[in-house]
């Protein structure tokens, strides 16, 4: 993110002319030199004015024309690191900290490295309205054209989440409202006497609760608040027994508690949903594959094509280039489709930090633990498969031919429904920002096209 411009002022610092407001605080120590002073600007200083100083910084120290050969090389080190917006962000905020975040917003609070990288590898085409019928096919069918889309994953949804939230708030306000006007019409004064302020204190209560879910932004999905609700129910069923099962005013009461104590919760539901579909909608409409910074997708010959294949066949289906699945191991490819994930990996790995034949089975099982909501399942793809049984192979780890693998993922993809899981898009996302990106010198692709 490019610094907020301002004006130079007359009393900046210069080279060598007293402290600096900008020096590193606290315990914060940079080995680098402060390139600001050595370039005589201000750290909130834009691109052009820190180019112009460096050029009247580099006629001032060239050694030809009897300046200093140290000072020429700290002024090139600063112009070098200073022109670079990704690095100029990563040296404000090991120099300055959260002053750099304050004055840059809270984009240069996050580093480059947390920004997950998104590419489109090929346009996903429009779902097909029905499968072609198979029977007394006297030629091989592909298996796309064999899907069968019955079974669909469940996705949060933000109508369902509103409609649920409004429906709680309404029964609430209804049943609260009822309540009060019995109590008000009652003959005795004792009645209304307890539980006009009864009413009031339990809408304060679940009021405070509400607000306090409608300013937080979660997430994860929030747990339903499960001792809350058997409390309010065993109070409500208390209520009932004692006013009556006739009695209007028992019912009104118990349901106006019950529902109360849910009502937060539906709110807070509402409030994961739609930062989801903000998080991760946006995103799936536009790229097909993602993968950490730094990095392109990358793959041989025969797995480009799979890899091609069953993205254009599948148009929910996303690809995750180098995945983390263990510390210090990630997978090369991964497909998902619904709520499946499909990790692909060579029989040896081209990194030594690549899942391969050996260690995917713990690969599998690690993302399995994280993402406990999804099917995970491993293949190997073999230029030629092995003609007997690996130790390996188990019920989740398959080896497959590369060259016919397509088949067998696809379908078991294909199996999971043709919607996103937007939970578990959004937790391997998550995964793939914790890894730390490399300097901008220092990039290696490790995915291609």
């Amino acid at each position: 993110m490019a610094p907020l411009p301002s004006s130079p002022t007359p009393d900046s610092p210069s080279p060598g002319t007293g402290p600096s407001p900008y020096e590193p605080t606290g315990s914060r120590v940079v080995n680098e030199p402060d390139h600001y002073r050595v370039l005589g600007v201000s750290p909130q200083a834009p691109r052009p004015e820190i180019q112009a100083a460096y050029r009247r910084r580099l006629r001032e120290t060239h050694p030809d024309r009897g300046g200093d050969e140290t000072e020429f090389h700290l002024v090139q080190g600063a112009w070098e690191t200073l022109s670079h917006p990704g690095l100029r962000r990563e040296y404000d905020l090991l120099r300055f900290g959260r002053r750099a975040a304050r004055r840059y917003g809270k984009a240069a609070a996050k580093p480059s490295h947390r920004k997950v990288r998104g590419w489109n590898v090929a346009p996903a085409p429009e779902p097909r309205a029905r499968s072609l019928s198979t029977e007394g096919a006297l030629v091989a069918v592909p298996w796309h054209a064999r899907l069968r889309r019955a079974r669909p994953v469940h996705r949060p949804s933000v109508w369902t989440a509103a409609a649920r939230s409004t429906a709680v708030a309404a029964i609430w306000a209804f049943c609260g409202l009822g309540y009060l006007g019995q109590a008000l019409a009652a003959d005795s004064w004792l009645f209304p006497a307890l539980a006009i302020p009864v009413t009031i204190a339990i809408a304060m209560i679940v009021i405070v609760q509400t607000s306090r879910a409608l300013r937080r932004r979660y997430d994860t999905a929030p747990h339903p608040p499960t001792g809350r609700l058997v409390l309010a129910f065993l109070f409500a069923a208390a209520v009932i027994w004692v006013a009556g099962l006739s009695t209007p005013w028992g019912w009104a009461l118990g349901v106006y508690v019950l529902t109360g104590a849910s009502l937060a919760w539906t709110v807070r539901r509402l409030r994961w949903t739609m930062a989801l579909r903000r998080s991760v909608g946006g995103a799936l409409r536009q790229f097909n594959a993602f993968g950490p910074a730094g990095t392109r997708p990358k793959a041989d010959r025969p797995t480009g094509k799979l890899l091609r294949e069953v993205l254009t066949n599948l148009p929910a289906a996303r690809l995750f280039v180098a995945l983390p699945a263990e510390t210090g191991t990630r997978v090369p490819h991964a497909i998902v489709c619904g709520d499946r994930i499909a990790l692909l990996c060579a029989p040896v790995g081209r990194d030594g930090a690549d899942v391969d034949s050996v260690n995917l089975p713990e690969a599998v099982a690690a993302l399995a633990a994280a993402v406990p909501d999804a099917h995970v399942q491993g293949w190997v793809l073999w230029p030629t498969l092995p003609e007997t049984a690996r130790e390996g192979e188990t019920a989740a780890v398959h080896d497959v031919a590369v060259g016919q693998a397509g088949s067998d993922i696809g379908l078991w993809l294909a199996a999971g429904g043709a919607v996103y899981d937007l939970p578990v898009l959004q937790t391997l996302r998550m995964r793939l920002a914790s890894i730390p990106g490399p300097r901008s010198d220092e990039l290696t692709p490790v995915a291609r096209t």
